[in-house]
């Protein structure tokens, strides 16, 4: 099993390069952590390979940058013995947030790395695709998948959700390891959204309430999700001569993401991703995570703030020696000195 997104329409070249935050990540890492080789067309036209062996400067870049220094034509990865995991969601009452989120901080602290994680607000459309108990509801949900051996296991991780009473929906089973696309049912079809994200450095009950107000059910929130990603376990143990990402002591990622099916809704979406990027101000660390970061708001600060400022440095090396015209410019974008 390779480390997959959580999206299967996710392409996997610019997901890796990006990082790659999959559901497998506290145990294995991040994807960019298990590729062997890359092939690249580099800005003066040369095709290079790039592995721990050979271009092994470029080999290092590639591994959390995106696109700054040419165009990846294949990838080879490390592959894992998995073939089921135990994954799903339970979703309750928006109105029990504060609950939900009490838990989630002291459970998630205990949990082994072999379980990846994330508690989100959602507003649910009204779609004929969506279950009854799920279609046009707020709703918070608690998201995992337990990748340890056997995987039934997981089931057990998760008993102490049931000191919050029924839920409205748990989806959590074991399943192959290629249905782990379905735990966050996210959409197949292209819709348009923006999105923000910032790390956070705790999940204290200053932390809950500000999340709370934001989105919970007093909130009028016009965001889809309000999603925070769990980190630790593989995915903050990267070495730095292995890889410029995961450099952090950020305890989780916040992530907002609003459908914009009209542009007077794309306003409201912006302005309340920017009002919540204010709110949690104090709860942040600095840093992001470039996978997450809307194109819109890949300012210069903000790509810089995914890396330590060693690992900047070495990267606008790099970019001096592959890209010195910056011809790969358009992405999240690492400009030469």
């Amino acid at each position: 099993m390779g480390l997959a997104g959580a999206s299967s329409g996710v392409g996997v070249v610019g997901y890796t390069m990006g990082g790659g935050y999959g559901w497998l990540g506290r145990k294995y890492g991040f994807a960019a952590d298990s590729m062997r080789e890359a092939d690249v067309v580099t800005a003066d036209g040369d095709l290079l390979e790039a592995s721990a062996n050979e271009n092994t400067d470029l080999f290092w870049g590639l591994k959390g940058s995106g696109g700054n220094f040419g165009i990846v034509t294949s990838l080879e990865f490390a592959l894992y013995p998995l073939e089921t995991v135990y994954g799903g969601g339970i979703y309750y009452p928006v109105e029990k947030a504060t609950e939900v989120l009490d838990l989630y901080s002291r459970w998630a602290s205990d949990l082994p790395d072999e379980m990846t994680t994330s508690v989100t607000f959602v507003n649910f459309p009204p779609l004929p695709a969506l279950p009854d108990t799920l279609r046009g509801k707020s709703v918070i949900a608690v998201r995992g998948c337990y990748c340890g051996d056997p995987p039934e296991e997981g089931e057990a991780l998760m008993r102490p959700w049931r000191a919050l009473g029924e839920p409205v929906m748990n989806s959590f089973q074991t399943m192959r390891c290629d249905q782990m696309d379905a735990i966050n049912m996210d959409p197949t079809d292209p819709v348009g959204a923006h999105s923000h994200v910032e790390l956070l450095g705790d999940l204290s009950s200053d932390t809950v309430a500000t999340l709370v107000r934001l989105a919970g059910a007093d909130s009028d929130s016009p965001l889809t999700t309000l999603e925070l990603r769990q980190l630790g376990g593989a995915l903050t143990r990267t070495p730095a001569d292995l890889s410029p990402i995961a450099h952090t002591d950020s305890k989780v990622i916040l992530n907002g993401i609003g459908m914009t099916p009209t542009p007077e809704v794309a306003k409201q979406v912006q302005s309340y991703l920017a009002y919540a990027a204010e709110s949690t101000r104090s709860h942040q660390t600095g840093a992001t995570y470039v996978d997450f970061l809307d194109l819109d708001g890949a300012t210069p600060e903000r790509v810089k703030a995914a890396y330590s400022q060693e690992d900047w440095e070495r990267l606008v090396t790099l970019k001096d020696r592959y890209d010195p015209k910056n011809m790969f410019r358009f992405d999240r974008n690492i400009p030469p000195s």
